[in-house]
């Protein structure tokens, strides 16, 4: 027995590269006042040289980077720091929301310097003369300044972007605020900052009730989430509900408009009243149906709630109607769609610009707003919060002066 631990020792220390004579390691307990030495008999031994070959077998390599200048401590340092991130590479990781708010701002300023600037020279060098000329003169304008009128084109498409992330990012913040109150004064209130430098800019008139900013439409669609928020809360019994009368109201009101709507649309598409009180009558009888069906499924007061919806939708839809708010009653309705897709950031970017190519195809480059949004990562990043606010009216305003510094100030646009 003897000579076969003998024997099995001598070949450990062979593969642990010590001699047969002992481990290496030497160690002394105190005894009744006595030091003895342990020896290298015994299971308890065998397994700890087992233990300690092993280990030296698949952690030689990272000791020996180790002893060669720390070069293991830094590789330790990186694999640390991927493992914080995620384990991804920087480009896998996303960015933040203030980066997606960024890229928004950039699109825009590149569409309000096409819409406030270039377009004022265009109008300067003749361009309403021969819209009504003939196809030789207008071949002959382009020749000189086509690449003016062509590189406003292509600016004006880049900033299509712009409007699908603003919205983007409303839905976002609604559902991350902590008090929506303090969000939609903010909105209010920077809307009327705005309307003055706006109305320069764009317009090139001091006042000009016919085309309001932005700021609007983004608050009409977030006092449109709250009126989904609240609604939602009073289904699943959060919240106090409505007098009886209210709820009925909004139900009869929430069936109807779409039918409404439809008769508008129908009349201005195919200038006939009769055919668009047909088409109003069959919307009726059908958003009848469809919620009697859905309300036989998840019962009554999913209707109310729907119907409800529907009735802040038409309302806000029509307030930016006739406030002639930037993308009026169809900007509203972008929002509402993203907040209905919210859980899914890209299905909610494709079906909003969805609805805006519906507006006019123009808006097709909007697609492409939703590259960002793939790449967001739900962070929030730097805190700009009031630079993206300020820097709004701030640009329209600069925006007028270098029309004016440039002879252009006094084109009308609008």
């Amino acid at each position: 027995m003897g000579n076969a631990v003998g024997k099995e020792r001598g070949k450990l220390s062979a593969d642990c590269k010590y001699p047969a004579g002992g481990t290496g390691f030497r160690t002394a307990v105190s005894e009744k006042g006595k030091r003895r030495q342990l020896t290298n008999d015994g299971p308890y031994f065998m397994m700890i040289i087992r233990f300690v070959c092993i280990m030296r077998r698949f952690s030689g390599k990272a000791l020996r980077m180790d002893a060669e200048g720390g070069k293991g401590k830094r590789m330790e340092g990186v694999r640390l720091r991927n493992q914080a991130a995620g384990g991804q590479p920087a480009w896998r990781r996303g960015i933040s929301g203030s980066t997606v708010k960024m890229v928004a701002v950039a699109v825009m300023l590149i569409d309000h310097i096409a819409a406030a600037v270039l377009t004022r020279q265009i109008m300067a060098n003749g361009f309403l003369d021969v819209i009504g000329g003939t196809q030789g003169q207008i071949m002959d304008w382009l020749t000189e300044n086509g690449a003016l009128y062509y590189g406003m084109q292509g600016m004006r498409m880049i900033g299509r972007l712009g409007f699908p992330i603003f919205c983007f990012l409303l839905v976002e913040g609604f559902q991350r605020s902590r008090d929506v109150r303090q969000y939609a004064l903010r909105l209010g209130v920077f809307a009327l900052i705005s309307e003055i430098p706006f109305d320069l800019a764009i317009t090139g008139r001091l006042f000009h009730g016919g085309y309001q900013n932005v700021y609007f439409t983004l608050l009409l669609g977030l006092l449109a989430m709250c009126g989904y928020g609240y609604f939602d809360k009073c289904r699943q019994g959060l919240c106090r509900e409505l007098p009886g009368v209210l709820r009925m109201f909004l139900t009869i009101t929430g069936g109807l408009l779409p039918a409404f709507f439809t008769m508008m649309f129908m009349d201005v598409k195919l200038e006939g009243s009769a055919r668009a009180v047909t088409a109003g009558v069959f919307c009726a009888v059908a958003a009848v149906l469809i919620l009697a069906l859905y309300g036989r499924k998840k019962g009554f007061r999913h209707v109310q709630a729907i119907c409800a919806d529907i009735t802040v939708l038409a309302v806000m839809m029509l307030l930016a109607e006739w406030l002639c708010t930037d993308y009026g009653g169809m900007g509203v309705l972008t929002i509402t769609v993203m907040y209905i897709f919210r859980k899914s950031r890209v299905a909610a970017m494709l079906a909003g610009c969805t609805v805006l190519t519906v507006m006019s195809v123009g808006e097709l480059p909007a697609f492409l707003a939703a590259v960002p949004v793939a790449l967001y990562n739900g962070k929030r990043g730097m805190k700009m919060k009031y630079f993206f606010y300020v820097f709004y009216p701030l640009h329209l305003f600069l925006l007028y002066v270098v029309s004016v510094l440039l002879g252009l100030g006094d084109i009308v646009l609008l």
